[in-house]
């Protein structure tokens, strides 16, 4: 019997993100090149391909996707909304 690991705190806050249209303007914003991120979907698949996982749980599950996870999206995103006056 195979067992799913299940999405913590980490993959929650990814998909939070990603439903946020203020996150996906973000995206737009640094990955020009790829944009528009203006779905949800689009904006998850990106979080996936930049973590390298093929599903957000493996966030709260492998400890080198959990430091992509924060030092290619949460730290940026944070710095990003600081930066434009967003709270």
């Amino acid at each position: 019997m195979k067992t799913t690991e299940k999405g913590g705190a980490l993959a929650k806050l990814a998909g939070i993100f990603c439903g946020q249209p203020q996150f996906r303007e973000f995206l737009d914003a640094k990955w020009q090149d790829d944009a528009p991120y203006d779905t949800p979907e689009k904006a998850a698949d990106l979080v996936r391909r930049v973590c390298e996982v093929d599903k957000r749980s493996k966030l709260d599950h492998d400890p080198a996707a959990a430091e992509r996870f924060h030092d290619r999206i949460r730290i940026p995103y944070v710095r990003w909304q600081l930066g434009k006056g967003i709270n």
